[in-house]
Order: C-alpha cells, then sequence, then structure tokens
C-alpha cells in the first residue's frame, strides 16, 4: 500500500472496527506533514464527540491498525469533524436538515458562489436552502462544498 493512498477495504474494515463500538467514522486521512506521516480518524457519534468517545475509538482501532503492514504512520489522531465539519455524503445532508451551511458553487448562481442559510432538503439532482425566508434549489453538479455554518 502506498504511504499516500488508504485501501476502501481499509477504511471499511476501520470503519466496522468503531461501529461495534457505535462509532461513525466521517472521515480518514493519511498525510505527511512537518512532524512526520499523520494518520487521522474523524469519527462522530448521534450524540456528538468528546474525550472518552476519542480515547475509546483509539482503542478499537489502534490494535487492528498496528497489525497493518503496508501502513507506516508517525502519529495516529481521534478527533471529531468539528462545529464546522464539512458535509459530504447525503447521510451528512439529511442529518443536519434544518441547520444553518455553508454552500459554495463552481459557477455563480443568482449571481454569487457563495450562500449561507438554512438546509432544508435534498435531493439526487438538488440542494435547497432558505436563505433569510427565501428558497433557493441549488443544483448539486455546481457544488463544490458544503459545510455546518456554525451561529457564533
Amino acid at each position: 500500500m502506498s504511504r499516500r493512498a488508504l485501501s476502501p477495504q481499509l477504511r471499511s474494515a476501520i470503519a466496522d472496527q468503531l461501529a461495534e463500538h457505535g462509532i461513525e467514522l466521517y472521515e480518514l486521512e493519511f498525510r505527511r506533514e512537518q512532524t512526520g506521516w499523520i494518520l487521522r480518524i474523524y469519527i462522530d457519534t448521534p450524540h456528538g464527540v468528546d474525550t472518552d468517545t476519542c480515547v475509546l475509538a483509539t482503542r478499537a482501532v489502534k490494535e487492528f491498525i498496528d497489525t497493518q503492514e503496508d501502513l507506516e504512520y508517525d502519529y495516529l489522531e481521534v478527533s471529531s469533524p468539528g462545529i464546522d465539519r464539512i458535509l459530504k455524503q447525503d447521510r451528512d445532508l439529511l442529518r443536519f436538515l434544518g441547520t444553518k451551511v455553508l454552500v459554495k458553487t463552481s459557477q455563480p448562481v443568482e449571481g454569487t458562489k457563495k450562500f449561507v442559510g438554512t438546509l432544508t432538503g435534498i435531493d439526487p439532482s438538488t440542494l435547497s436552502i432558505e436563505i433569510e425566508g427565501r428558497p433557493l434549489q441549488i443544483n448539486r453538479e455546481q457544488i463544490t462544498m458544503v459545510r455546518l455554518h456554525p451561529d457564533i
């Protein structure tokens, strides 16, 4: 296995290890940083992620990961995807219906490429948001990113 790529089988196996403990694999990164090779595992649960959840997840996957001969890393990090997480999967979009999001598009829609509004619906071809009481449907092929937008 290349140091730059993680196989779908490894991702699936890590997801299975976490699922046994009621933890969802949100994202997996493997990259070179200044301090060395980082294997970063982002996790989530229906009730959020705290330090105890991260410890449980680390214990759930560490031994398995360390038996993978082709996976050499310097640091393992386990954390929450954060309050401003990127929503990549339909399941993430469905989970956060009714929540404020930032949507970026590759081409202008109604004169802009950046929208902040409440996520009101998804279907295979469009994403629906409400901006100041006005509904807007955006073609999903034009969307480059959807991120939670916390009210701070």
